[in-house]
């Protein structure tokens, strides 16, 4: 008995130790790779997602169970089989092999029942498609949207079931049974009881709309039930808070031609209107009462609007809220003297501690990592929580691209006066491969505007929140090869950016001409009276806004390659994001004519031609940006000075300083709600800008390239006048007021516009002198600035901000507009412009 028992014990004791040491080797080695065996419809790239992110973390069974949970949470597979196989012969990582059996793909969707809808309108409503794998989730959501199709097109007694058909090769048909019903259309609106308001206003509040030649009148329940509110949100705005709908009745005909008509009639009791009566307050020490009445914007004798009087109430919640104060009892009574028609408020108070944060938690982040989104919320644990401060971090959060939305749930603690913020994101797709036509965006009307384009980017590389890309650009006068990176965080995660770019570019371009005599070096000597071919004096050159004809022009091609390096960093204030930037650029550029043909007016050009000469440059800038959203902004300001030397080595073709003052500020001016998902908003825009060129220290005139120096474009700026593209100086001054109406937020937006810009000579001309050379409009006062009036469509995504407009030019002459001939129309002109941000 004994051997046996000590047999049993040291077998034990080897099982024991062969389990650990080989059942469960696996346990804390690296994860190299996550593969898949039975792979047949679902791609593994598609995969990809959710491997990446345990790449490299020890084993454990948390993380199997995790991983686990990640791949069923896809819904793509029956069931998952694991294998743990070593990487490598030592066994010091480890690869996960699943084996999986897939759910079955939609082979054919059928529709059986529908006679009011068509096929083709069922398959845009329900989100499966043909080759989709199936799942009853998926499915009972296509029956509940092709229930609120049928509802929205006025059947309310449509019912739809579905059923699957098991077919060959793991695939399913899916049929939808529907139950249509018999349609209900609108035939008018009655109301009773209305005293205050008649029949007319009140319909026009109403979501429905009665049968017409527009209109089909369709019934929708879920539109009475708007009716309802719409019509009590309309008196309690007014005054009429005690105005409830009694009931709301039904009545139903069939007509001749076997349409069912309903009249609805709404029973509606006014009541008295009301009038504000003042506020009080008890309990309150932090704040005084003077603090608390201020937040009240409505004033005590004024219409009782039931809106208003709500948001003053709850911004005497979020004083305290925005504090810290998160905990505090705030309870407004309301005071009703029915007598007088006078509604008053008391506010109870019970004031406790200000709030501290114990923990920020990141959900539904799987590619993102944490750190990146917890570095754009100015906010840390254990500190007082911040309303403000979390709405800042929220913009900064939209601001980086890499989500659809972004919701903030601040939760109680684990103790009283702590509480947890969860920042809920929903992830964008952030890699974008484009390949296809893009506009050039070069304000040069000679150039063609289209090229080929193949674009990489990665605004979220690897989940660091560090982006890549690469661009590649071919057209018949411009090819070019750009390479960059961008580092969002540097030097152990502080605020601090940094960027590099390679950029190659060749280019076909063309410049005036001084091939006949008199010749002229257009240097300091004859700077004001220098003129190119093709004009018989300086004053005929001025005259044409130094735009020479085509015919004495003359082509030169222009090589460049440069590397540029940037760094920022950004301070998060109670303003706006202050970032004060700077970098160089070091490059070297190539100019190319037959000079044995051609002797070019820009005496840069003369000197540079067919050797390589370096091109330096650096810059610096500060910047405050308070805007909402900077690539399509509804509120906020945004203000840049940006400062640049050109030319650092005296060696260099151009030398010269250039200084940019830019200021923009965007006010809602309406936000109305129109359905659940859309708004009709408008939002002004204002800009502003200076630019000027000067000489550097110890010149006396800047030397440059006629290419860039500063002019009103007409794409850029001064949309419409791209007759001013040649006619360049050394100071701008850009002014543009813009209202923007978002037809499909985020996507596309109707805009209108007025620009006014003007160019000098120098930066002195700008302030000494408003109007023009007298040559140019012999014995008339012609005001310098450019002005453009008009409007078009915007669009608003980041990838293509295009946008194509209609403009009307003039000039101020002698103190009259005087418009300018356009081709299209009355004086109309067509615009092609981008949308610039600044960031």
């Amino acid at each position: 008995m004994r051997k046996i028992l000590f047999i049993f014990l040291v077998f034990s004791v080897i099982f024991t130790a062969y389990a650990q040491n080989s059942d469960e080797w696996y346990q804390g080695r690296p994860i190299r790779n996550i593969i898949f065996e039975g792979l047949r419809n679902v791609r593994a790239i598609e995969l990809d997602g959710i491997t990446e992110q345990f790449i490299g973390l020890p084993f454990s069974d948390t993380l199997y169970w995790e991983i686990l949970g990640r791949f069923y949470a896809l819904e793509y597979f029956e069931t998952m089989s694991p294998t743990v196989l070593r990487a490598d012969p030592a066994g010091n990582e480890i690869v996960i092999r699943f084996t999986v059996t897939e759910r079955p793909i939609v082979s054919r969707i059928n529709f059986v029942g529908n006679t009011a809808l068509r096929r083709n309108e069922l398959l845009g409503t329900i989100t499966l498609n043909v080759h989709d794998v199936a799942t009853q989730v998926r499915i009972r959501l296509d029956e509940v949207a092709i229930v609120n199709r049928y509802l929205e097109s006025g059947y309310p007694d449509v019912r739809v079931t579905s059923e699957m058909q098991q077919e060959a090769n793991s695939t399913i048909i899916i049929t939808f049974h529907i139950e249509e019903g018999e349609r209900i259309t609108i035939e008018g609106f009655r109301f009773e009881g209305n005293n205050a308001f008649s029949a007319r206003t009140l319909q026009r509040q109403l979501a429905h709309r009665a049968r017409g030649i527009i209109q089909d009148g369709a019934f929708q329940e879920s539109k009475l039930i708007a009716d309802k509110e719409g019509l009590l949100r309309y008196y309690h705005d007014r005054g009429y808070l005690d105005a409830v709908i009694i009931d709301d009745i039904r009545q139903i005909t069939r007509d001749d031609k076997g349409n069912n008509n309903m009249i609805i009639t709404f029973r509606i009791h006014e009541g008295r209107p009301y009038t504000f009566g003042g506020v009080t307050f008890e309990g309150n020490h932090i704040f005084s009462t003077a603090q608390l009445e201020a937040q009240i914007f409505t004033k005590v004798g004024e219409v009782a609007n039931q809106r208003r009087l709500m948001t003053d109430i709850m911004r005497v919640s979020e004083l305290y809220f925005e504090n810290g104060y998160v905990f505090n009892y705030i309870e407004p009574q309301e005071l009703k003297n029915t007598e007088e028609g006078i509604i008053s408020f008391h506010f109870t108070i019970i004031e406790r501690s200000r709030a501290h944060i114990e923990n920020i938690v990141i959900r539904g982040n799987t590619r993102t990592q944490d750190h990146v989104i917890l570095n754009e919320i100015p906010l840390e644990p254990g500190d007082v929580f911040s309303r403000a401060k979390v709405m800042d971090g929220l913009r900064n959060l939209m601001n980086l691209r890499f989500f659809n939305s972004i919701l903030p749930e601040p939760v109680p603690g684990s103790v009283e006066n702590l509480m947890d913020l969860i920042i809920n994101v929903e992830e964008a797709q952030t890699i974008e491969l484009q390949l296809g036509l893009a506009f050039s965006g070069t304000a040069d009307p000679d150039q063609f505007p289209i090229s080929a384009q193949v674009q990489f980017s990665d605004r979220n590389f690897r989940g660091s929140g560090n982006e890549i890309g690469a661009d590649l650009q071919l057209s018949p006068d411009t090819q070019l090869l750009s390479l960059n990176y961008m580092q969002r965080r540097l030097f152990n995660n502080l605020p601090f950016s940094g960027n590099f770019d390679l950029t190659i570019q060749h280019a076909t371009r063309s410049t005036a001409l001084d091939n006949l005599y008199p010749r002229f070096y257009n240097d300091e000597r004859d700077r004001d009276h220098a003129y190119p071919d093709g004009f018989g004096s300086y004053e005929e050159y001025i005259a044409a806004s130094r735009v020479s004809p085509k015919e004495y022009m003359m082509p030169y091609n222009q090589w460049s390659i440069s590397v540029g390096i940037g760094a920022g960093y950004r301070w998060s204030t109670e303003a706006g994001n202050l970032t004060l930037s700077g970098g160089f650029r070091v490059g070297m550029i190539l100019n190319q004519y037959e000079s044995n043909l051609y002797r070019p007016f820009d005496a840069v050009l003369r000197a540079s031609n067919n050797t390589w000469n370096p091109a330096t440059s650096m810059w610096t800038s500060l910047s405050l940006d308070q805007r909402d959203l900077f690539y399509d902004p509804s509120t906020g300001y945004y203000a840049i000075q940006r400062l640049g030397y050109y030319g650092l080595l005296p060696v260099e073709d151009e030398h010269f300083i250039r200084s940019d003052t830019k200021a923009e500020i965007f006010f809602t001016l309406w936000n109305l709600r129109v359905t659940d998902n859309w708004y009709f908003k408008g939002v002004l825009g204002l800009h502003s800008g200076f630019s000027f060129i000067f000489p550097h220290p110890g010149r006396n005139a800047p030397i440059i390239q006629e290419l860039n120096m500063l002019s009103v474009d007409g794409m850029f700026v001064g949309r419409g006048w791209d007759s001013e593209w040649s006619n360049r100086g050394m100071a701008l001054f850009s002014n543009w007021v813009e209202l923007r109406i978002p037809l499909v937020p985020g996507i596309i937006a109707w805009d209108f516009f007025f620009d006014a810009a003007g160019v000098k000579n120098s930066p002195g001309e700008l302030f000494d002198s408003f109007f023009e050379n007298d040559n140019s409009t012999p014995g008339r006062d012609t005001f310098f600035m450019r002005f453009s009036l008009g409007g078009g469509i915007r669009f608003s995504i980041p990838q293509f901000p295009i946008r194509f407009s209609i403009a009307r030019t003039f000039k101020i002459i002698d103190g009259k507009v005087e418009w300018q001939p356009g081709p299209i129309g009355p004086g109309l002109r067509f615009v092609l412009s981008f949308a610039l941000w600044s960031y």
